[in-house]
């Protein structure tokens, strides 16, 4: 199935994807470990940052799905899979130096999400400020010439069916096409040896820990860096492809 924009009319299914999916990372329950308490308050705040992320009026950022069913019927299909990129590349280009990057997280907080009852408060901030530091550590210096992968999240049922590969491809294409430098991605365990499989390499490994505690979440910094060799140009219709 190949991937297709994401519309504001796919937020009920990106929400059911995120709340399924989401808890095999180690990095759910670092954040939100009160969601089975508070489950309405998990269900409204997830659904609201998928809002800004699907909104187009929130041009940073891109969200591609994969539709697929466990019937052999296309009318069955549905969103099984997707993934947000940050691809501020684009306005920052436009709007030169002084552009100030969209940001849904702090959208949400604004509409409440400082008060959720789900979250831990600590782990949620030192985890959005841990990635943050890592991200200048590790790519500050390539520029804004860079697209960062930001969730990939593919429902269990529908898992090992090529889906989150194909989203990653997605990107992988967009680098060459646009002739962009690399994709950087913020790695969990779960989707190391993925990216890993898919020619991405460690550039460094971080922890999120709150002072104090000792509680931590092990992430990868990785990249892609294109390769013309694995580019070839179909000389007819002008598209490429990845081999």
């Amino acid at each position: 199935m190949k991937p297709r924009p994401g519309l504001p009319t796919d937020i009920e299914a990106l929400t059911d994807v995120i709340i399924r999916t989401m808890p095999l990372d180690p990095q759910w329950d670092y954040r939100f470990p009160y969601r089975h308490e508070y489950p309405e308050d998990h269900y409204k705040f997830t659904r609201l940052l998928f809002e800004y992320f699907l909104d187009p009026a929130y041009d940073d950022w891109q969200v591609m799905v994969v539709e697929d069913s466990l019937e052999t019927s296309c009318e069955d299909r549905r969103v099984v899979s997707f993934s947000v990129w940050d691809v501020s590349y684009r306005n920052k280009k436009r709007y030169g130096p002084g552009y100030v990057t969209q940001d849904p997280v702090t959208e949400v907080e604004k509409q409440g999400g400082r008060a959720r009852r789900d979250a831990n408060h600590k782990h949620f901030q030192e985890f959005w400020k841990g990635q943050i530091r890592a991200y200048k550590m590790f790519f500050g210096k390539i520029g804004p010439d860079q697209i960062h992968l930001q969730i990939l999240a593919t429902l269990p049922e529908f898992q090992r069916r090529g889906h989150a590969s194909s989203l990653c491809k997605w990107g992988m294409k967009m680098v060459h096409q646009e002739r962009l430098k690399d994709i950087s991605v913020m790695a969990s365990p779960m989707g190391h040896s993925l990216y890993t499989w898919l020619g991405f390499s460690l550039v460094g490994t971080f922890h999120i820990q709150v002072a104090g505690e000792e509680e931590m979440l092990t992430l990868h910094a990785m990249k892609y860096v294109p390769d013309s060799k694995v580019l070839r140009v179909v000389a007819d219709n002008g598209q490429c492809d990845l081999m």
